[in-house]
């Protein structure tokens, strides 16, 4: 058996607590009421302590990181669990040739993450087709590791902009699934009041302003969001997400050409699924290598595999890193394919049988998983009860957002600025 243990409530303000320091590390033995770590608040720095007894498996945050009361911190269960000894780094280098070497932990993050982006798009499809749940919906089946690749090697005060297919972006950078699915009931309880819907997710308190529906609308609004961290000198970065259609907008062109002159630190995140809507790529374009683009105007591209979370990782940092330092902007294509429709409607007919079946083959959480339990010899019960547990999530938030509280008729005239 496992068991969450969360961050009690120890802030006499409600401001979040910062993990100083673990005190029993990953594989150790636990005691209930041993103190497992130890976080400072807004008064003191104290101790939390295990409310059961078995091995430390997870340490889930890092230490400098900060929590809120309730977050899930740590899980501790049974050796029979165990894949990992205290400090343990695997020696494997991943397929896609990166040369870093990575721990359980990290990786469990990642696949956890990647998991919970699919399962919730499931859970957001059936609610959908069974009339449960207003509005339109485009969603990201099979393109999870671009948004936790390239939100993984992001800082948490770093911006992303997002399209109309922006659930997955919203839970890479952090967005919770009760604040998104809150959202797509349209109550007020979601992270834009429900007001956005489906199509304009976003928290500014989590690095994310609402999603913009808006073919290309995002580029240079992520170029100036870039110019003021610059100017203010925040050292700060934006990743700006949008499709293989955008390229083909003016506002693309005028936005990375801004980004360029000022050298701006801002990676431009090209998620290439080879159609535009139900168009494919190469009707529209004689060079389908957008990361050729970059070139034109003076700074980098890359085409990296989009379906290799490590892959489209290590390419992010380096790009961040680049746009921390001032070398950027960057632009960053990435190959993916959505294994759903453009939105909901759509049966994507226009999808050759044999290229849909290469790509779902190339599937990128079933590529991982394959990876962590081949290459990094995680227990694949240790892979189960994270799905497990994500389906009891999904349910239990389900159930919170169909009784959120709607909005009322005077809601109309709030936050209106214009």
């Amino acid at each position: 058996m496992k068991f969450e243990l969360k961050m009690p409530d120890l802030s006499t303000t409600g401001s979040p607590m910062k993990i100083v320091r673990w005190l029993v590390a990953v594989g150790d033995p636990v005691e209930r009421g041993q103190a497992v770590l130890e976080v400072e608040t807004d008064k003191a720095t104290m101790e939390v302590e295990a409310l059961n007894a078995g091995h430390l498996l997870q340490q889930l945050l890092p230490v400098g990181q900060d929590a809120s009361a309730g977050e899930v911190i740590a899980i501790i269960g049974s050796a029979e669990y165990l894949t990992v000894t205290a400090n343990s780094t695997t020696a494997a280098t991943v397929a896609s040739g990166a040369s870093h070497k990575y721990n359980c932990q990290f990786l469990l993050g990642l696949y956890e993450r990647m998991l919970l982006i699919r399962q919730f798009e499931d859970r957001v499809k059936a609610l959908f087709l069974e009339g449960i749940m207003p509005g339109t919906i485009h969603q990201c089946q099979g393109q999870e590791a671009t948004a936790v690749g390239v939100c993984t090697a992001l800082r948490e005060d770093d911006f992303i902009t997002s399209t109309f297919r922006g659930h997955g972006h919203a839970l890479a950078k952090g967005l919770t699934v009760q604040e998104l699915l809150d959202e797509l009931f349209g109550a007020t309880t979601g992270c834009c009041q429900g007001k956005g819907g489906s199509m304009h997710v976003g928290n500014p308190d989590k690095g994310m302003i609402p999603g913009i529906a808006i073919v290309a609308g995002g580029i240079p609004i992520a170029a100036g969001m870039a110019l003021g961290f610059k100017m203010r000198k925040t050292n700060q970065v934006v990743a700006c997400f949008f499709g293989d259609g955008a390229i083909a907008e003016g506002a693309f062109h005028e936005g990375v050409n801004m980004a360029a002159i000022w050298s701006l630190p801002v990676v431009f995140v090209c998620e290439n699924n080879l159609y535009g809507a139900s168009t494919r790529i190469d009707l529209v374009m004689k060079n389908t290598t957008i990361s050729d683009r970059a070139k034109s105007y003076g700074f980098r591209g890359e085409t990296v595999d989009g379906n290799d979370v490590l892959a489209v990782y290590e390419a992010a940092t380096q790009a961040v890193d680049e746009c921390r330092s001032g070398e950027g902007p960057v632009l960053l294509e990435l190959l993916t394919y959505r294994l759903t429709g453009h939105s909901r409607r759509d049966p994507c007919n226009y999808q050759p049988k044999d290229e849909r079946a290469t790509w779902s083959a190339n599937d990128p959480i079933t590529r991982f998983s394959q990876l962590l339990t081949t290459q990094y010899s995680i227990d694949p019960a240790e892979l189960t009860f994270i799905r497990q547990q994500i389906d009891s999530d999904l349910e239990a938030a389900v159930k919170r957002a169909k009784r959120a509280p709607q909005p009322v008729v005077e809601d109309l005239t709030t936050d209106v600025f214009a």
